[in-house]
């Protein structure tokens, strides 16, 4: 039987390039024979959501996957009946969902349309560890860790690394309001976020740009930036700071991170668990637990001098296009469904000889 594989995106129609172009490639290598995807937030916006899971049933009845991956549903209406219809086409699909954003918090907790599709699917894939994934292991037992990815690494030009820059210091990220006036409701993270703007803002005023909404009267305000743009600024930046929201969550980071990093920005953040693991040994990125911290790390990364920048901005284009390029992180999702699949079933099928 061929490999058919399916995805089922959220988003406008072409909006999610990295995991197009990371299948693709999978495609290309010859790891999957066929390949086809679907924009059900696009269609259903145009159609409506009954016609979009009609639409789904169509093409999988006609297409006869093996492998559905379905992306980010948040309150789109794929129940569990739903899904176990999916599985009983003559293809039999495996069928994973994959979560690129975080959940867990009173102002997000995971949606009850994400629960019962994470119920009964193969596998999930998710961005963090800790208590996100107890959360969400707690409803399906088969969990692994996809890190974000630069998933705007299509629009990557010639020169790779810029020589000369505009920008010393950026932040990239919205201001985070609070929902329905209450605090308990903000995103875990952002008030963290405004205290560091603010703080830069203080320590580094002619130097620090903050790009993002909500901004309006702290220094170095640039307002928003398209998200297909952020590429470019961070190519004319040397250092890129960070407070992510969430920042309990281990391994956890936003796809802003391998986007500056395969721009050869330099990147300051706050530190999560993991974080010395995963970047173990690496001089273009630097950790602060404090604010004051924060200040004492980007002095020092502003008194190096020009050719160690350069050559610290190499080694950070090298590590994303090595660990996280589309075509690199959606292999490893591929390999780690497929044996994560292939020893469930095994299991399952050692568990029914032995009660036989």
């Amino acid at each position: 039987m061929k490999n058919k594989v399916f995805l089922l995106l959220n988003g406008k129609m072409g909006w999610q390039t990295g995991i197009e172009d990371g299948f693709g490639y999978l495609k290309i290598k010859g790891e999957i024979d066929e390949l086809e995807w679907f924009y059900y937030d696009d269609f259903s916006l145009k159609n409506g959501k009954d016609a979009a899971l009609r639409e789904i049933v169509e093409i999988c009845q006609s297409y006869l996957p093996t492998l559905i991956v379905i992306f980010h549903i948040n309150k789109f209406p794929i129940t569990s009946k739903y899904i176990t219809f999916l599985k009983s086409i003559a293809s039999s699909p495996i069928i994973a969902y994959d979560e690129g954003d975080m959940y867990g918090s009173w102002a997000k907790p995971v949606t009850p349309q994400m629960r019962d599709l994470i119920k009964c699917v193969d596998i999930v894939s998710i961005r963090g560890l800790g208590k996100f994934y107890n959360v969400i292991s707690e409803l399906n037992k088969n969990v692994i860790y996809t890190p974000n990815h630069a998933d705007i690494a299509r629009f990557d030009k010639e020169p790779c690394i810029n020589i000369q820059r505009d920008n010393k210091l950026i932040l990239i990220g919205n201001k985070n309001k609070p929902k329905a006036f209450s605090l308990i409701r903000r995103l875990p993270g952002a008030s963290g976020r405004e205290k560091l703007v603010q703080c830069l803002g203080k320590a580094f005023k002619d130097e620090f740009k903050i790009y993002g909404n909500g901004w309006d009267g702290f220094v170095g305000n640039q307002g928003p930036v398209d998200f297909q743009d952020q590429l470019e600024v961070f190519r004319n930046t040397w250092i890129t700071v960070s407070y992510e929201h969430y920042p309990d969550v281990p391994y956890f980071f936003s796809n802003r991170l391998p986007i500056a990093l395969l721009a050869g920005s330099l990147f300051v953040c706050h530190y999560h668990q993991g974080y010395d693991k995963i970047f173990k040994g690496q001089d273009f990125i630097f950790f602060f637990k404090s604010n004051d911290e924060a200040i004492d790390v980007i002095n020092y990364v502003l008194s190096l001098s020009k050719e160690d920048l350069i050559d610290r901005s190499l080694r950070a284009r090298n590590f994303a296009l090595n660990n996280y390029h589309p075509n690199v992180v959606w292999s490893k999702f591929y390999s780690n469904v497929m044996d994560c699949v292939a020893y469930k079933r095994k299991y399952e099928q050692v568990n029914n000889i032995s009660s036989n």
